[in-house]
């Protein structure tokens, strides 16, 4: 019978990362069965060392004799540990060069390397996220930060009410505060100049699904996307409601001979599509972008469409949320990632310059890459409740061959990118990257 694997969770290299991928409560329950654990010692994590001792855990700066390890963003290089089990968030599954060099180097020292954004039922659909919280704390970013904004262009606005999510002690805590701005939008409104006011949402998936969640405490009146132009041409003085649009994909793109859009096409040739968004930016005051891009996908946002439609009137398209983060993909303005400390930058069409900031003319996007890690303790918290009896099960069973024992869940078998430093058949296509 083989001996069960000491578990271990990594200190994060990753600035102002404070999640956990296991909460102290979730250790204790490992623990009570048979399962050891160690700690790399953090002195940003959200919960303290002290906590995990008390849940049975040893406390470390080395592990000694871990050898499933987890984490939440991937380790630097130089930390790796060879000969080891890692679950991570790698990205390294589209290809990413900024992320080749952990593949890489997970190759080089024979570690088997699980993914959590691979961890997917038969149908493909994520079990293991923190998209719900990304949607949240995006969305409250993109209120905080346009709110800013809008007070630098001398325009009254409501959600000066809203903080950075990161100022938040706790989700519920966020949720209070939208309640109020919700009946400071009902009893002031918005400035003329941005009425009827129009949030666009693309993507209807986990982190969609967050945004929805805060902004459906607003009360928002939903509009059909073909409605738009009409809408804010007659509501003008339609200042004291929020105005959703929800894009769905038929509506996000069109096909490149412009007839229309199939989704049976769509799905076999997606580079025979262009964006549709052209037809619709600029009726929205703000557009929070929640949709997967990779690179087979058209752009939903590029840099020509925003040259051309900010040229003419109306154009009232200022802020964009762009919590997936792809850097030059579907939101082409997104040309980097930024921090919580520095999180937006500004596109002016007329010049084609990016300043850092909110304090110039031209489109803001917000395009902060770790949005969870505003809300620490609750995305720890519902993660670890998702994962702890995955690592469970991996710990028990004590093997590294992950791949070949039919006794795990088929979902972790197939998360597998790298197994003892050889890419899985799955994700061979890696090699032409790595």
């Amino acid at each position: 019978m083989r001996k069960s694997l000491c578990i271990g969770i990594l200190r994060e290299s990753k600035e102002l990362e404070r999640r956990t991928p296991l909460t102290p409560k979730d250790v204790k329950w490992l623990v009570k069965k048979g399962i050891s654990v160690e700690i790399e010692s953090s002195p940003i994590r959200i919960f303290k060392d002290k906590e995990y001792k008390e849940a049975g855990a040893k406390i470390l700066h080395r592990f000694k004799k871990a050898k499933l390890l987890l984490g939440i963003k991937g380790q630097r290089i130089e930390d790796l540990y060879p000969n080891k089990v890692y679950m991570t968030f790698s990205h390294t599954t589209k290809g990413q060069p900024r992320n080749l060099p952990l593949l890489r180097a997970c190759m080089e020292k024979s570690i088997t390397l699980i993914d959590y954004e691979k961890i997917t039922d038969l149908h493909g659909r994520r079990l293991v996220y923190f998209g719900r919280f990304a949607g949240i704390c995006g969305l409250i970013d993109s209120f905080h930060y346009f709110g800013e904004k809008l007070e630098w262009e001398r325009k009254n606005t409501p959600f000066s009410l809203i903080r950075p999510a990161h100022r938040y002690e706790s989700l519920k805590q966020v949720k209070i505060d939208v309640s109020k701005l919700g009946k400071k939008i009902q009893s002031g409104g918005f400035d003329k100049a941005l009425s009827p006011f129009i949030i666009g949402i693309t993507g209807h998936g986990n982190v969609a699904k967050g945004v929805q969640e805060i902004l459906n405490l607003l009360n928002p009146i939903e509009i059909h996307p073909r409605d738009a132009q009409r809408f804010v041409r007659h509501q003008k003085k339609m200042h004291n409601k929020m105005y959703k649009i929800n894009f769905l994909r038929e509506e996000k793109f069109r096909a490149g001979d412009r007839k229309g859009f199939y989704i049976e096409e769509y799905m076999r040739h997606p580079e025979k599509f262009r964006s549709n968004m052209d037809n619709y930016l600029p009726y929205t005051n703000m557009l929070i972008h929640a949709s997967y891009w990779d690179r087979r996908y058209p752009r939903i946002v590029t840099k020509k469409m925003i040259n051309k439609l900010s040229g003419k009137k109306p154009f009232r398209l200022k802020f964009i949320g762009d919590i997936s983060c792809d850097i030059n993909g579907s939101i082409e303005l997104t040309h980097k990632t930024t921090t919580q400390d520095d999180p937006t930058f500004t596109y002016n069409p007329k010049t084609g310059v990016f300043a850092d900031g909110y304090k110039s003319r031209g489109i803001t996007i917000l395009a902060v890459d770790n949005l969870p890690s505003e809300l620490p303790k609750d995305a720890s918290q519902e993660f670890s409740g998702v994962i702890r009896d995955y690592v469970y099960q991996i710990a028990a069973h004590g093997t590294r061959d992950i791949t070949c024992h039919a006794a795990l869940p088929a979902e972790i078998r197939r998360a597998v990118i790298v197994q003892n430093g050889k890419l899985i058949k799955a994700f061979r296509y890696l090699e032409q990257w790595v």
